[in-house]
């Protein structure tokens, strides 16, 4: 998913008071399935994005 997709429903789910996070893949080492700055949007009840899947998600 692009930034400015995360980025707009980031906007709308704030005009509409729903609380959500940003998760953000800061250091990736090694292996990995995603890389640094990759991101997603996280809320109680939808996921925006990925990053990388698993026991990360």
């Amino acid at each position: 998913m692009n930034f400015e997709a995360l980025r707009t429903a980031a906007l709308a789910w704030a005009a509409a008071r729903k609380p959500a996070v940003v998760v953000e893949v800061a250091v990736a080492r090694g292996s990995v399935p995603r890389e640094t700055g990759t991101r997603m949007l996280v809320t109680a009840d939808a996921v925006l994005g990925t990053i990388g899947g698993g026991h990360l998600e």
